[in-house]
């Protein structure tokens, strides 16, 4: 297929999909910054309200990996398509929902289409590239991921702010609607790879895979009630809210280009310790700056500070572990982006259940004291992980992939 792309052809299609990963980021948390005002609207309590994160988090990390292997031998134009068409439509219908249940079910199916969109783009980015620009491929759709936290979530906050939390949810919709319009013009017939073996999915034991799966909990556990956080820390709303999210994006981009750096490496161990560290720092503050009797420029700057850097050292290790697992198996490279897609969302639907668990508990201010405590985890488990048994982490992954391409 790829020998059939012209460069400016296979510009575009990187385009189209960033598009898609961009409406995709978009819609997950495009509410975050009017979660309070969603749950005073329909009658939850705050904790509840990480649900709407949650429940869509944890159905696309449940059902990405198997829809990604059944549907190996479908187009991939078709079924990022058919994600994005039925994103738009189901938010369109969130806009609507007259209670907390309907809502939640909306976002059940959201996560079901996301499924679709995600891992099928990055799959789809390998196949318009040659073997040695897999990475930078995937790392541009990767981008519209964090495009989205630095435009999309922060423009939904600022339209929140006009037309309330519902406008948030028209917004997403629009977004899904014009990716698909996009994708449709941009990228090519691309043809699946025929069937896909499940054998791939015994890499989510990987250690690797689980310092994702922390990472990102310890993150969401915050990042999930970012709205909540900024009015606790700073006294900050709305379209100001909006602002520092575009910050997490910045970092995200950072991150990028630091894990860019490292993934070629033999031994990232020191680089994935490094981040859990700034992680545990960074998401610490939340708790922190409300205690030390700080205000105004200073207070807001130091926030902004410990947005830029979290988000950093997260995505620092998302390159990394993404080029490790399809270059042991681009044949399978679908069912393996959707695993550590699904990585990802269990983290973010962890981390929103344990930000509802300690908001409930003990409320807002100890949410970066709990989100510190999981990157700590992350940072101990890395350091615990010898030499000898992260070379035969590897030896068994590379003995995986082997056995998946065969």
């Amino acid at each position: 297929m790829r020998e059939n792309i012209d460069i400016n052809s296979a510009h575009l299609s990187l385009a189209a999909l960033t598009g898609a990963s961009f409406a995709l980021g978009t819609e997950a948390y495009v509410f975050a910054g009017h979660l309070e005002a969603l749950v005073l609207d329909l009658d939850v309590g705050l904790p509840a309200g990480g649900l709407v994160a949650a429940s869509f988090a944890i159905i696309y990390a449940l059902t990405g990996p198997p829809l990604a292997a059944l549907a190996g031998r479908i187009d991939r134009r078709r079924l990022i398509l058919a994600g994005l068409v039925s994103l738009g439509i189901l938010n369109l219908l969130a806009a609507l929902a007259t209670n907390f249940e309907t809502l939640i079910a909306i976002r059940v199916l959201c996560g079901l289409a996301a499924a679709l969109v995600g891992p099928t783009a990055s799959a789809a980015a390998t196949m318009l590239v040659p073997p040695e620009r897999r990475g930078s491929a995937m790392a541009a759709v990767l981008a519209g991921m964090t495009l989205a936290f630095i435009l999309g979530i922060p423009m939904g906050s600022v339209i929140g702010a006009w037309g309330g939390w519902r406008a948030c949810f028209v917004f997403a919709g629009v977004i899904a609607i014009a990716a698909a319009a996009v994708v449709a013009a941009w990228l090519p017939v691309l043809p699946g790879r025929g069937s896909t073996s499940m054998k791939a999915l015994a890499l989510a034991f990987s250690p690797r895979v689980g310092r994702t799966l922390l990472g990102f909990a310890a993150t969401f556990t915050v990042i999930a009630y970012i709205g909540p956080v900024a009015d606790h820390v700073a006294g900050l709303h709305g379209s100001e809210v909006g602002g520092l999210q575009a910050l997490i994006g910045v970092g995200s981009i950072i991150g990028i280009l630091i894990g860019a750096r490292s993934a070629d490496r033999p031994n990232a161990t020191a680089m994935i310790a490094s981040s859990f560290a700034v992680s545990a720092l960074a998401l610490s503050l939340y708790s922190l700056l409300p205690l030390g009797g700080l205000g105004g420029p200073l207070l807001i700057v130091l926030l902004g500070l410990a947005m830029v850097t979290g988000a950093a050292a997260l995505f620092a290790r998302t390159p990394v572990i993404q080029s490790r697992l399809v270059g042991g198996a681009p044949d399978n490279a679908a069912v393996l982006l959707a695993l550590n897609g699904s990585t990802v969302f269990v983290g973010q639907g962890l981390g929103a259940v344990m930000g509802a668990l300690t908001t409930a508990s003990f409320g807002v201010g100890a949410l970066g004291f709990t989100a510190a405590a999981v990157a700590a985890i992350g940072l101990v488990a890395t350091l615990t992980t010898t030499s000898s048994r992260a070379s035969g982490d590897h030896s068994v992954a590379a003995h995986s992939a082997k056995e998946i391409s065969s």
